[in-house]
């Protein structure tokens, strides 16, 4: 549902504002200017990125939210019944509609915000789309004021099908955290706007962009702000990635060296322990994925398991959450690297060795749902294949679920031999055993890691 849906009008038929007339006094309803507050992000700020979820009108059936001017007709304005009232025709209404959405997106971004949803991008899957972001904005519109002059010649009172006047809304913002599943702040702002010279349809107009001033006034909230400020993040090791080329180009960024892990040569059951303590879930608010610690505060995963955000959320097998940012990602070899904000873990060893068909491996994640992280598969590697890019992978029959992606393919005394990656399916989308793996020594170079 758009705003266009949301009144009807004597006026025009097509929309959902209803004017209900009633013998009133022959003015209009006083709506006071709101004040235009400045910005409280300054260009170039650490900012979480944010999106626009919804917007909620939260008006009663029949609430009155303004009138239309009355008067003669050599005032401009529609001599129809004398300051004939204007009342909301539909009750609560939640809707996503573009139009708000862009406003929103260009009055945050012009004011230094990290805002995701760009409206000029065409395509779904490419570009501003594939970012997350780390907080959904809500807006309830809790009022509405309107002041209308429905426009008329100066001579004849023929009705110009356009409007002018001023309009102010009153919204309640709020600020959730996928990761966190909590609303972390609320607060409240006004925007006004008036329309001088009377255009079509200038009655939604008006709403428009009296919403589109209280979103400028969001952005010069302090409390706004802080909220979206990251602090107290861990010093990064290196700058994040630059885009990388070509599907068979080494990345050009600095070479990270990863202190050595000594190999298991136990048993991967006497490991195990261990081995389920290294291995994460990774969430991004809209998914779930698998990873791994390759040092102290560095975890791997999948790049489509991380998809770009800016913030995830890492848990361990006990349950213990942590957050990360990510610190590089390669979309072709698909594999991300992680930065963990606070605290240090045991990384799990990693085998630079190839593997040998008929190998026995084991896959650890979390297949599925959160509450089966530590999920251990067994098989072997079924065979060493390329993909379409000419990239290698490991095929085995270790069962891997959604849910997995990320999580590390082990050796028969569990060292990190690949990523879990993906798998075939049927046509009633089963898995066939068939399952793919990203061998860890190309990951590694793909991503800029070196063991020293």
């Amino acid at each position: 549902m758009g705003i266009d849906d949301l009144w009807c009008s004597c006026r025009l038929p097509g929309l959902c504002l209803a004017l209900i007339l009633a013998s009133t006094a022959c003015t209009g309803t006083h709506v006071a200017p709101v004040p235009q507050r400045a910005s409280a992000a300054g260009q170039g700020e650490d900012l979480a990125p944010i999106q626009l979820d919804r917007v909620v009108f939260n008006l009663e059936r029949g609430q009155l939210i303004g009138s239309a001017r009355g008067g003669g007709p050599y005032t401009g304005c529609t001599q129809r019944v004398v300051g004939e009232q204007i009342y909301w025709s539909q009750g609560k209404v939640s809707v996503r509609d573009e139009e708000l959405m862009d406003l929103f997106y260009r009055e945050l971004r012009d004011a230094n915000y990290n805002v995701i949803g760009e409206p000029d991008a065409l395509f779904a899957n490419y570009g501003d789309s594939q970012r997350e972001p780390e907080f959904l904005v809500g807006g309830r519109i809790d009022s509405i004021s309107l002041d209308i002059c429905d426009e008329v010649t100066a001579w004849d009172a023929i009705r110009l099908g356009q409007q002018s006047g001023l309009g102010s809304v009153s919204v309640t913002w709020q600020i959730f955290s996928p990761l966190e599943e909590k609303v972390v702040l609320e607060t409240r702002t006004e925007g006004s706007a008036e329309i001088k010279e009377g255009i079509p349809d200038g009655d939604i107009a008006l709403v428009l962009r009296a919403f589109g001033a209280a979103a400028r006034n969001l952005a010069g909230d302090p409390r706004f702000h802080d909220a979206l400020l990251h602090k107290n993040r861990s010093q990064q090791v290196a700058a994040k990635a630059a885009p990388l080329g070509g599907w068979g180009d080494v990345p050009a960024q600095p070479t990270l060296a990863l202190p050595a892990t000594t190999l298991f040569s136990t048993p991967i059951g006497a490991n195990m322990s261990r081995i389920q303590a290294s291995v994460v879930t990774v969430t991004t608010g809209s998914g779930q994925g698998s990873g791994f610690f390759v040092a102290p505060n560095l975890v791997m995963t999948n790049h489509h398991v991380a998809r770009d955000a800016a913030r995830l959320k890492l848990t361990l097998v006990n349950g213990t959450e942590i957050y990360a940012t990510t610190l590089r990602s390669d979309s072709k070899r698909d594999v991300a690297l992680l930065q963990i904000e606070n605290g240090v873990f045991t990384p799990l060893p990693l085998r630079l060795s190839p593997v040998a068909m008929t190998e026995e491996v084991y896959a650890v994640g979390s297949p599925l749902y959160e509450s089966l992280a530590g999920t251990v598969t067994r098989g072997i590697v079924s065979q060493l294949q390329h993909n379409e890019f000419g990239q290698p992978l490991i095929q085995a029959d270790a069962t891997i679920q959604p849910g997995s992606s990320g999580g590390p393919l082990l050796d028969g005394q569990g060292n990190v031999i690949g990523i879990s990656q993906s798998g075939l399916t049927d046509g009633t989308d089963h898995l066939v055993g068939i399952n793919f793996f990203i061998p860890i020594g190309d990951a590694l170079q793909r991503i800029g890691l070196q063991v020293q």
